[in-house]
């Protein structure tokens, strides 16, 4: 891989790929010992970037990084806050294991979960709730300090109002945040958290052959804002076999990482060798 470089004007530096941990310890995605294969691929390649969030497989994937990455003071995690589990889902968690055994050899219930999956999870930016969620990240991750915080999908509206970062920014005080930042779903919202000096760090998906945020590149490149980029495969519904041809995924990469403006580009796989395929070039 090639060298690291510089994370905005945060004064860390990570790597040019980062890994994405969506789908890790999930019903649908890897198991334990799937996780910890491809977490060591990604140390093993020299990836100093993890990316995930309080929500993801449940806090699962947060406990899986958290004991991948223990005691390394080189490795940077980014986790986002602000979407909760509905109550029947936090109901359903000491079944977790068994659901995930009878989900995984059936098509019904498997495509039963995709749909559920797909209509989201709720958000609330209450700065208490913020501050409770990163204090359970901490302990997921099993750290004394979380690397960069990020709110998870929020509306222009939460971004201009100011008080859900203002939460960040008093868990930053208090040392237990080091970067915080804001994940979003649309240009808007990337504007307008660019407007916020407290950011310094935007995390935007970057789809190939579109230019929508052409704008948010430049402006954060002059600012000093660190820029995330993800789904830069095209995202779910663009991710097809044909898509995953490891030479194309590889060229993709490069061409990600080479964008100006961007301080890494994330790659989500729960497959060992689909992550060093796609590494290849850099």
């Amino acid at each position: 891989m090639k060298s690291n470089r510089e994370f905005g004007r945060t004064g860390l530096i990570v790597s040019p790929i980062g890994l994405g941990c969506s789908r890790l310890g999930s019903v649908l995605g890897a198991s334990a010992e799937e996780a910890e294969n491809v977490l060591r691929t990604a140390l093993d390649a020299g990836i100093t970037f993890f990316d995930t969030s309080n929500v993801y497989a449940q806090g699962g994937s947060e406990r899986l990084v958290g004991q991948a990455v223990k005691g390394r003071s080189d490795i940077l995690i980014c986790t986002k806050v602000g979407k909760y589990l509905p109550m029947t889902t936090r109901l359903l968690l000491p079944l977790k294991s068994l659901i995930k055994s009878a989900v995984g050899g059936n098509k019904f219930l498997r495509e039963g979960v995709r749909q559920t999956r797909s209509k989201g999870l709720p958000s609330t930016w209450e700065p208490a709730h913020l501050r409770r969620s990163v204090e359970a990240s901490l302990q997921r991750l099993q750290r004394d300090v979380i690397d960069v915080v990020m709110l998870h999908s929020p509306g222009t509206d939460t971004i201009r109002k100011g008080e859900a970062l203002g939460a960040l920014a008093d868990l930053q005080l208090a040392g237990k945040v080091r970067v915080i930042g804001v994940a979003v779903d649309d240009v808007d919202t990337a504007l307008a958290a660019l407007s916020d000096k407290r950011i310094e760090a935007l995390q935007i998906p970057l789809h190939p052959g579109r230019s929508d945020y052409d704008q948010v590149l430049a402006a954060a490149s002059a600012r000093g804002v660190a820029i995330v980029a993800r789904e830069v495969l095209g995202g779910p519904k663009a991710v097809n076999k044909q898509l995953l041809d490891g030479a194309r995924v590889s060229t993709r990469m490069v061409e990600a990482v080479a964008t100006p403006g961007v301080a890494l580009a994330l790659v989500g796989t729960t497959k060992p060798h689909h992550l060093t395929e796609a590494i290849s070039g850099i």
